[in-house]
């Protein structure tokens, strides 16, 4: 269990002074809060919340309408190289730093927030005047002015635009009404000028709804005469566009010129925000407030340091309530750290649970090796792996190391495999010289495990290394869940049904090494006297575990495991009848369920070998066309050496990866592993662009 003891760490202090105290904890960082039933407000934490969330606000919305990312992208890095380095900032106490923030985010958002407001008013503008243009398209052509139009004393007069295979139609429903009609640029519109009573005005409104028509108006503060109102639109958009990309080039030069900095500021706020709001509300009384969090064990003594001018308490967990909800903190070495991604995408660990991110540091890099195994291909990707770790933040920092380390697994894998970019290693200069010279006694190790021909011992000495992989990583799996179930106290659960699970899956996976051992005579392996010896098992028991002996061991096992787990099976049944389980029912599992998913399971394993297998055939493939359009003096061979290698790279190595994954989230963690813990959440969040510096009184 790779996780940090926690304690519980109480400061008992007068409200008024809590924003010393929060400022104190945030210094500390590893305090995890206890939320508390209490509606007493601080005056004193709310008005800086207030402040500080003001603050973030206004500079919120000058990056969004700058567009500017919190992070750094994987393209950027990978075609620019960006990378924006951490600012130091001097902190005595929040409210010193919410007022520095005060002072400081007028001189950098305002221009840029002027700016903004500026674009936003012309695109509005753009967009009320191009929606105007198009209704104008039609009869900008017309000279007819149309500010005395309308609904007058004795008449009523207007424009109507209408589809012209409507016009027919019109005429009879608007009979003894004048109508002018106007062709127009466009063929399918026709413009009419009606001329009627005043008493009639109804009825040609009425008809014109008929056919969806309204009549045309042209906006006040615009010349009354289609024509004219069109040019002066025209001249108007062709201003504001030249003003708008006037304006866009100077937010695009704003915009890089104050990455860094309102990145810094946003952060800063935020964090002052997400402290205020995590601590705003510490229990107690009117007077007095009570703060209490989990904290690690081995930080009791800063963490008195820091509070040492109120009274501060720390404490072991007794309330089981508290024991039962406190999260989890991973304190993993360096190295595992890395994984600790994987182990978070299937949930954190609960507390008495194995943190399985050790396992998984182990056991990643040889699978993902195994399946990628190429020296050129493994040095790229961690190179690629070590750009995204040295430049990128955050999350993307940790998922390039775990890159990176895959890269190199898949190069010291390469060497197995005696591969590079498809090429035999010891063909290559200067390798052929160094193997042959400073390096011969160690010279073996290169293509130890090669399939670069393709041979049908090459790929079954493969498919016997992958699934004694996954032997090693099932049986893992199978003996983590006896701990578990001994740690939770299920003894019958552990002795009837986890114990003879695993001699189960022992005695099947030796039933299929019996079956190689006897070169695949399954159907006589009962019937005549095999000799032979047991991969793996004969290595390990010595020469008189042959294949004969074996075999009859193994089914003794199965058999006898099968029947204790169905006895288990019906106890539990028995036991708890609310989980709609019978006898049958649990035969029937223990039968087809158990003894198959142990056999497919292992099987799930052969994928090692045979991503290596297509990751050889396709490099096979690559080379040989790149050989047949004339080598490195074509450049045709070129192009398809540079290219087939780069899109077996990126293809591939998401696939090998998407299937490491799948391996340990499917095959290792659902023998054993629920998670769903809390993590542990410290005071003050992660920062990418700030690095604080807490001035000592």
């Amino acid at each position: 269990m790779v996780v940090a003891d926690l304690k519980l760490g109480s400061i008992i202090l007068p409200r008024s002074e809590t924003p010393q105290a929060v400022s104190r904890l945030a210094e500390f960082e590893w305090f995890h809060k206890i939320e508390t039933e209490n509606d007493i407000v601080t005056p004193e934490i709310d008005d800086l919340l207030l402040r500080a969330q003001k603050i973030y606000q206004s500079v919120d919305d000058v990056v969004k309408g700058l567009q500017i990312p919190l992070q750094v992208g994987i393209m950027e890095i990978l075609f620019k190289g960006t990378v924006i380095k951490k600012k130091q900032y001097e902190i005595e106490e929040l409210e010193t730093m919410i007022s520095d923030l005060e002072t400081k985010s007028p001189g950098v958002i305002n221009n840029a927030a002027q700016l903004l407001d500026e674009a936003s008013t012309i695109q509005r503008a753009i967009e009320e005047y191009s929606t105007i243009k198009e209704t104008l398209d039609v009869v900008k052509k017309l000279n007819v002015d149309l500010g005395g139009f309308g609904l007058m004393r004795y008449f009523y007069t207007n424009l109507f635009v209408i589809n012209s295979s409507e016009f027919a139609e019109v005429s009879r429903s608007l009979e003894g009404v004048t109508i002018y009609k106007y062709d127009l640029e466009s063929k399918d519109k026709t413009a009419l000028i009606i001329i009627s009573s005043a008493d009639d005005s109804d009825r040609v409104l009425k008809v014109f709804r008929g056919f969806n028509a309204n009549p045309f108006v042209i906006p006040a503060g615009l010349p009354q005469i289609p024509s004219q109102a069109y040019s002066l639109i025209e001249s108007k958009l062709a201003e504001l566009t030249q003003k708008q990309k006037k304006t866009d080039e100077q937010i695009a030069g704003l915009k890089k010129s104050l990455r860094r900095d309102i990145l810094s500021l946003h952060e800063s706020a935020y964090m002052a925000k997400e402290v205020l709001e995590t601590l705003r509300k510490p229990g107690g009384t009117k007077r007095f407030a009570v703060i209490q969090g989990y904290i690690p064990k081995n930080m009791e003594s800063k963490f008195r340091e820091v509070t040492k001018q109120w009274m501060s308490v720390v404490e072991d967990l007794t309330d089981p309530k508290l024991i039962q909800n406190r999260p989890t903190l991973f304190e993993n070495k360096r190295w595992v750290r890395t994984f600790e991604v994987i182990t978070q995408s299937q949930g954190i660990p609960r507390r008495g649970e194995a943190d399985p991110t050790p396992m998984i540091s182990l056991m990643w890099p040889i699978f993902y090796g195994v399946m990628f195994a190429d020296l050129g291909h493994g040095l790229l990707l961690m190179g690629l792996g070590l750009l995204f770790k040295v430049k990128g933040q955050g999350t993307m920092s940790k998922w390039g190391m775990l890159i990176a380390i895959s890269g190199a697994s898949a190069a010291v894998a390469g060497v197995g495999a005696g591969e590079m970019f498809g090429f035999h290693i010891d063909h290559l200069q200067p390798f052929e010289d160094i193997l042959h010279g400073p390096l011969e006694p160690v010279s073996w190790l290169v293509g130890v495990i090669s399939v670069a021909e393709l041979t049908f011992e090459q790929v079954i000495t493969i498919l016997k290394v992958s699934i004694f992989l996954g032997i090693i990583h099932l049986v893992w799996a199978f003996i983590l869940r006896i701990k578990r179930l001994r740690k939770e106290g299920h003894k019958q659960m552990m002795i009837l049904e986890a114990i003879p699970n695993l001699t189960l899956y022992g005695g099947i996976v030796v039933i299929m090494m019996c079956a190689i051992g006897s070169s695949y005579d399954v159907m006589n392996m009962y019937s005549r006297v095999h000799n032979e010896p047991v991969p793996w098992v004969t290595v390990f028991l010595g020469d008189w575990a042959t294949v004969w002996i074996v075999t009859r061991i193994a089914v003794v096992i199965v058999l006898g495991s099968m029947a204790v787990m169905m006895v288990g099976g019906i106890l539990h049944a028995k036991h708890h009848p609310e989980d709609g389980g019978s006898a049958a029912n649990v035969v029937m599992e223990v039968l087809l369920g158990k003894t198959v998913e142990c056999l497919a399971h292992t099987i799930s394993y052969a994928r090692l070998g045979i991503m290596l297998l297509v990751h050889a055939a396709l490099l096979m493939t690559v080379n040989n066309s790149f050989a047949s359009l004339g080598g490195w003096s074509s450049p045709g061979g070129i192009a398809m050496i540079v290219g087939g290698n780069l899109g077996i790279m990126m293809i591939e190595g998401l696939i090998v990866y998407i299937q490491s994954l799948r391996l340990h989230l499917y095959e290792f963690f659902t023998k054993w592993y629920d998670g769903g813990a809390q993590p542990f959440r410290q005071v003050v969040p992660e920062m990418l662009y700030n690095q604080l510096i807490w001035k000592k009184k």
